[in-house]
């Protein structure tokens, strides 16, 4: 039997097309569906989901919406006072790992820390929380000119493929066995 990657907020499916390469079956949830999403795909509200469900996933990974982190991190907006970032989808994603029992492991951006704390690593652009190996690849992402179009905020906001793959191998059951 492969090993199972839950993938909440998957979006266009960065995490899944890593874990994938490295054989796990995902399954991804969020409440869009993307036509490129590689994997079976059900569109649920991460805050409806039951934790225990999910309790022979080998990992749980997570990219929940960044929007709301960035626009902080913007001078222009701060001088506003947006309203606080809205937790609760962060907070579903750790409820339901805490219910599963399994790893878990939250992609944001820079700007979420003042919120959910200091990140254990970052990989470029790509902070990470919760059960993060202690040693990363050097990922250098491609930039591009920035665009704010959403072909193009799906593409900058995409898991890079050797970083998921790296985070794959590292919760792959073999490698836990082999490394005992």
């Amino acid at each position: 039997m492969k090993p199972l990657c839950i993938d909440l907020c998957c979006g266009s499916g960065g995490w899944t097309a890593g874990f994938m390469a490295e054989d796990y079956d995902v399954i991804g949830f969020d409440i869009e569906p993307l036509a490129a999403y590689p994997a079976q795909l059900v569109l649920q509200d991460v805050r409806t989901l039951i934790g225990s469900q999910f309790a022979r996933a080998t990992v749980i990974v997570a990219s929940p919406p960044c929007e709301q982190f960035s626009r902080h991190a913007m001078p222009w907006t701060r001088k506003r006072n947006p309203p606080e970032p809205d937790l609760t989808i962060v907070e579903a994603c750790w409820r339901i790992a805490r219910e599963a029992g399994v790893p878990m492991i939250v992609e944001n951006v820079r700007a979420a820390q003042a919120w959910l704390g200091t990140a254990r690593a970052h990989v470029g652009p790509f902070y990470l929380w919760g059960d993060v190996p202690a040693i990363l690849p050097v990922v250098i992402p491609e930039r591009k000119k920035e665009s704010f179009g959403s072909k193009q905020r799906l593409e900058r906001a995409r898991v890079p493929l050797e970083l998921a793959r790296y985070i794959a191998r590292t919760f792959r059951p073999e490698s836990k066995e082999n490394a005992a």
